[in-house]
């Protein structure tokens, strides 16, 4: 892969502008996570960010546009509700899922499917990239499907190798999960992923936001999420953890981490949502390479980004049971977190 780059150098933009007019793939930061980006209106290289991601044709690829004229420019319509949305919270961490306009937006991004997914990242150096590229890049997180999602370019690095010619670096993401994912080409607004955007923000924008998990098989099919390699269980306290299992497994913990675990990771010792959110996947990634019998989580409050967090934590322990590895002999696998914090 080639060497990594800050994207405030011009030289550098103009190559990854000329890398993606050639059809390659150029590895970008985003608020949210890092991304792969592709130039959307080529098919070679859409059908190459698939290849190179491993992911499921019949898996939706969004859009980055530089504005909202821009996106809006790709659906059919723009519901009011989409109009002011939009400009509450572009950019940043919220895609919106509207009806596509059909000779704008190849079936290959979205599987076939008549919506498109369309954000504004709120980064200065995607923001450049997309205005000096000119037109909507499809991005997908910077990871293998089914691998975590990378917060900074040497996790893309490192993912990628050799098969990304360019990765732009800028520095770590600051909020660190994905976008969330809301529906609003139906009169029902639908939340389909948590994210960085709270939903009681959102609530205060569009009123009621309808949460129906049979919804889902009209919009997205659903594949693997966030597998991990080594045994992953969530738990209430860790108390909950004898001594003698703790020697040889890691903590994710939610505040100060406690004693004997052979290695913990606070997401936030000070109880910080934001900052929890951030660390997320760079701890997750981190434990999962240091050879532990086993990586126990503690779910953070249902509120703000929490709920996004905890989202992709279920995932994982969700994953890790669908693949044998097991809830072990002292996790809970709580459904619900504590109330307090």
């Amino acid at each position: 892969m080639g060497r990594m780059e800050n994207l405030r150098s011009t030289p550098v933009l103009d190559r990854a502008v000329a890398l993606l007019h050639a059809g390659e793939l150029v590895g970008i930061p985003t608020e949210t996570v890092y991304g792969l980006a592709a130039d959307a209106s080529n098919p070679g290289a859409v059908a190459r960010l698939f290849e190179c991601k491993r992911r499921a044709w019949f898996h939706p690829i969004s859009l980055l546009c530089d504005s909202a004229k821009t996106a809006f420019h790709l659906v059919a319509e723009v519901p009011e509700s989409a109009a002011r949305v939009a400009q509450r919270f572009w950019p940043g961490p919220l895609t919106l899922i509207l009806r596509k306009r059909p000779e704008a937006v190849p079936d290959l991004l979205t599987a076939g499917l008549p919506f498109v997914g369309v954000r504004v990242p709120d980064h200065p150096l995607a923001l450049a990239l997309l205005e000096r590229f000119g037109r909507p890049l499809a991005v997908t997180s910077a990871n293998r499907s089914g691998h975590l999602s990378a917060t900074t370019a040497e996790a893309v690095e490192a993912e990628f190798r050799d098969e990304v010619p360019l990765v732009l670096d800028g520095g770590r993401c600051c909020v660190g999960v994905e976008s969330t994912v809301l529906f609003l080409a139906d009169p029902r607004p639908v939340l389909i992923r948590s994210g960085g955007t709270p939903l009681d923000l959102l609530e205060e924008v569009v009123g009621p936001i309808d949460r129906e998990t049979d919804f889902r098989s009209d919009t997205r099919r659903l594949g693997r999420h966030y597998v991990l390699r080594t045994p992953f269980s969530l738990i209430r306290t860790p108390e909950e953890i004898p001594a003698s299992a703790r020697k040889d497994a890691g903590l994710l913990a939610w505040g100060p981490c406690p004693e004997g675990f052979a290695i913990c990771r606070s997401l936030s010792a000070l109880f910080r949502l934001e900052e929890a959110a951030a660390n997320l996947f760079g701890y997750l990634r981190e434990l999962d390479e240091c050879g532990l019998r086993r990586i126990y989580a503690m779910l953070l409050p249902e509120r703000g980004l929490g709920c996004a967090v905890n989202e992709r934590l279920r995932k994982a322990a969700e994953a890790s049971a669908t693949a044998g590895l097991g809830a072990g002999d002292y996790a809970s696998n709580p459904s619900s977190p504590p109330s307090s914090s």
